[in-house]
């Protein structure tokens, strides 16, 4: 009697205990896992374009103080996208990211000077070319053109992010990446798209006769967090959005959040092309 109920306490246990996670995975697996835990086939193919919008505030962390409240809209068909963001403020007016196909780019400030979120990505336009910018909120997301796209990835297995584990995956484009470095999260219960992080740096240099200062080494980061996954026509899409860009010169050093909270999600809209041409 003694052993049976040992072997009934070990089976209930056993039930109960949670899956244990990959700890090793190859790259193709935890995309076709990432991919299932979007929706179905068929709702994913009935999604020709999707408009995403809400309010969105940018706090200035370090190198600003105070906080900005305005609107952003990530509207995307196929590979094209465009995020947008305004503020009722005449010196930063918000921010234009476009990519119609063919070429990206970022608009400018009234004094003709780009900010620093858009230096950043004009300077690093692949993630806008790659359709990376966004996630799983744009039809251009890359993981869901992998045949088209075909960059190199590798996995690096289960990462300690903050306080949680992640599947990391490294990405690099097909060509055009240059110093860029992408690493890409995954949810290990739900192998959502969780977390994007781009990062550069740019060597000290060296002065010359001329100008003899020399320049010391400067680190560039932008990463994109996704949260409060709910469905939307079918699809499990993010309705929290979060850029954070960070830049450390010898100069200055700024870190500024701009969070979305998405209020509406819609797809199969009548999209102009024109919208993803900046003038």
């Amino acid at each position: 009697m003694t052993i049976i109920m040992i072997l009934v306490t070990f089976a209930a246990s056993a039930l109960a205990a949670p899956p244990v996670q990959d700890t090793k995975l190859k790259p193709e697996d935890l995309i076709a896992r990432h991919i299932e835990s979007i929706g179905s086939k068929e709702a994913q193919a009935a999604a020709k374009s999707r408009v995403a919008s809400g309010a969105i505030t940018l706090t200035m962390r370090v190198g600003g103080a105070g906080n900005l409240t305005g609107e952003g809209i990530l509207v995307s068909t196929g590979s094209k996208l465009r995020l947008n963001m305004k503020f009722p403020v005449i010196e930063y007016p918000g921010e234009d990211l476009a990519f119609d196909g063919s070429k990206a780019a970022t608009g400018f400030l009234r004094t003709g000077s780009r900010s620093r979120l858009s230096a950043f990505i004009s300077q690093q336009d692949t993630i806008l070319k790659e359709g990376l910018l966004g996630g799983v909120l744009s039809t251009a997301w890359p993981l869901l053109r992998i045949g088209e796209q075909q960059p190199r990835l590798e996995y690096k297995g289960l990462k300690k992010v903050g306080s949680r584990e992640l599947h990391e995956m490294n990405y690099r484009p097909r060509k055009g990446a240059g110093e860029l470095k992408i690493v890409l999260h995954f949810d290990p219960a739900t192998f959502r798209h969780v977390r994007t992080q781009y990062s550069f740096m740019i060597g000290a240099t060296v002065g010359s006769r001329e100008a003899p200062n020399q320049n010391p080494e400067s680190y560039y980061s932008l990463i994109e967090d996704f949260d409060d996954f709910r469905e939307s026509g079918g699809l499990m899409l993010p309705h929290k959005y979060r850029l954070q860009l960070s830049v450390q010169t010898g100069n200055a050093t700024s870190l500024h959040d701009y969070n979305f909270a998405l209020g509406q999600i819609s797809h199969n809209e009548k999209v102009e092309e024109k919208i993803f041409t900046l003038k």
